[in-house]
């Protein structure tokens, strides 16, 4: 069983500009997918598109905005409202006041992944080789 609060997840966070990723689970974890919590900082939009990823979140506190700049559509993100990006969709995440969300990768991140210049995390291999841009 693996059981980790807020301090462990600290430790593989990445704190970036717009956005702050704590790391829960991870690929060497062994369950098949990685576990996040986001925080979108106050007034920041964070334009992605996880090109080797599919990605499940759900807003748990705060309230934002998700478009899908590959099939169309804004839809308005408040907790307990989920969205699933099931066929890689290019996509702004956005939030006024800043929000949490809860992400769930597959395939799971090794822990070092950051945002290329596509908004897109590279999949990489256990030991954070480049498999795929």
């Amino acid at each position: 069983m693996i059981v980790r609060d807020h301090k462990d997840a600290e430790k593989t966070a990445v704190d970036e500009e717009k956005f702050i990723s704590r790391r829960y689970t991870l690929r060497a974890d062994g369950m098949g997918h990685s576990f996040h919590e986001t925080y979108v900082k106050p007034g920041c939009a964070l334009h992605m598109w996880y090109k080797n990823h599919k990605e499940t979140v759900i807003c748990i506190e705060g309230e934002g905005q998700i478009e899908d700049l590959t099939e169309g559509g804004k839809w308005d993100l408040k907790p307990g409202v989920l969205y699933a990006l099931d066929k890689h969709q290019q996509h702004i995440l956005s939030s006024e006041k800043g929000m949490t969300v809860l992400c769930c990768f597959s395939p799971s991140l090794v822990g070092p992944e950051d945002h290329d210049e596509q908004g897109s995390y590279a999949l990489l291999d256990d030991d954070g080789s480049v498999l795929q841009r």
